[in-house]
């Protein structure tokens, strides 16, 4: 008889998954996205790359950031709950790399918790870090990217590039309090080496980053109020240094006794009216290795701007992203052909609650020494540039 009866829940819960976005049994719940896309990549080469099959023009089946998450909440009182989640990457094609990844369970957002109405949630596990979720604390589309190949942030690309997932994270996030949302976040910099926030970095010798753990610290306070919303945005790195005119391949480095300083900061805000939003944010990144290293004491300014169109099932979203020339402090100088400008548009039509069809259209144009990527990990050589249609389809539950 109790089989029965576990069988008959679990049929209703999937069942009633057409009114609800997760399935879910009890305090259980289990969501997804599977998402791919056909995708028509062209390159034009830099002054001196050498183009393979794997970096030229290609068409190509690409992932989109397929997940499958399970998650659970235990009330533990009227005001509090102990929380839980896995969350997975799946593979709908092939993810940029020579070889298809393989997925692995809980290598997206996996942690537990403590959540409270008054006081706020804490998480502790894998779990992106307060900077990279600042700019969606913002509300800024900016930061909602409808699919990987329109992307324009994260730790490869124009915007955003210390903001990542992190394996040894305490997270905490506020309750809304009269409009005023608070992030906070600290990486205990477990998985330091050749990474900074989720990101590679070169293995080459000045790379010495494994010789220390590199803490992160990060916080981010937004406000919204009726159809305005403004955030702020802070992050620093502790124990190392960041060559920021490297673009995308930038080095980390550490060298005992060296005055070490990497940090972001960004500030961004959105207005809706109607079925139209407009969304901008402004970000330095810095970095400085006082009497070791000149070639490390720079920064960079970037900003992103966006236009968002909603009416029904339909959405149309303009990307743009700026890099500029990397900046030197003190008596360092300009570093010229360190840029880079993005623009993009993307369709989204849901064909249901569940089901979209997504199209979009993404050019990058690196300067002469850079080699940021526009989503979906395709590797540039410095100076190259691309152009990435995409056609595909979202499911979701």
């Amino acid at each position: 008889m109790k089989k029965h009866l576990i069988a008959l829940a679990i049929t209703s819960a999937f069942a009633a998954s057409s009114a609800m976005a997760d399935v879910e049994i009890g305090p259980f719940a289990m969501y997804g996205t599977l998402q791919t896309a056909v995708e028509n990549v062209s390159v034009t080469a830099g002054p001196t790359a050498v183009l393979t099959s794997l970096t030229s023009n290609q068409n190509r089946l690409m992932d989109q950031t397929s997940k499958l998450g399970f998650k659970v909440k235990h009330e533990l009182s009227p005001d509090l709950a102990a929380i839980a989640q896995i969350e997975s990457r799946v593979m709908l094609g092939n993810t940029g790399t020579t070889t298809d990844d393989k997925s692995e369970i809980g290598n997206r957002n996996t942690f537990a918790g403590i959540s409270s109405k008054s006081f706020g949630t804490v998480r502790l596990g894998r779990y992106d870090n307060a900077y990279k979720l600042s700019g969606k604390q913002q509300a800024l589309d900016l930061y909602n990217n409808l699919n990987d190949a329109s992307n324009d942030y994260g730790s490869k690309s124009i915007l955003n590039r210390l903001g990542g997932r992190q394996g040894d994270i305490v997270a905490y996030e506020s309750p809304n309090w009269g409009g005023v949302t608070v992030l906070a976040s600290y990486n205990f910099g477990k998985d330091q080496t050749n990474s900074i926030s989720g990101g590679s970095t070169a293995n080459t010798a000045s790379n010495k980053i494994s010789n220390v753990l590199a803490q992160q610290t990060s916080l981010a306070v937004g406000y919204a109020n009726g159809p305005f919303t403004v955030g702020y945005g802070y992050t620093t790195v502790s124990n190392v240094a960041w060559k920021l005119d490297g673009a995308s391949a930038a080095t980390a480095i550490y060298t005992a006794g060296g005055a070490h300083s990497l940090s972001a900061t960004q500030f961004g805000g959105a207005f809706t009216m109607g079925p139209v939003s407009v969304g901008g944010v402004y970000e330095t990144t810095a970095s400085s290795l006082a009497g070791v290293a000149t070639a490390y004491d720079r920064k960079q300014d970037v900003f992103g701007l966006t236009l968002d169109y909603r009416d029904g099932p339909l959405e149309v979203q303009l990307r743009a992203a700026q890099a500029y020339d990397v900046t030197g402090t003190g008596l360092v100088a300009l570093t010229a052909n360190t840029g880079a400008t993005q623009t993009g548009v993307v369709v989204q039509y849901a064909l249901n609650k569940f089901t979209k069809v997504i199209g979009s259209y993404t050019s990058l144009q690196n300067a002469a020494s850079a080699n940021y990527i526009a989503g979906s990990e395709f590797s540039l050589s410095a100076g190259s540039s691309q152009s990435t249609a995409a056609l595909g389809l979202a499911v979701s539950f």
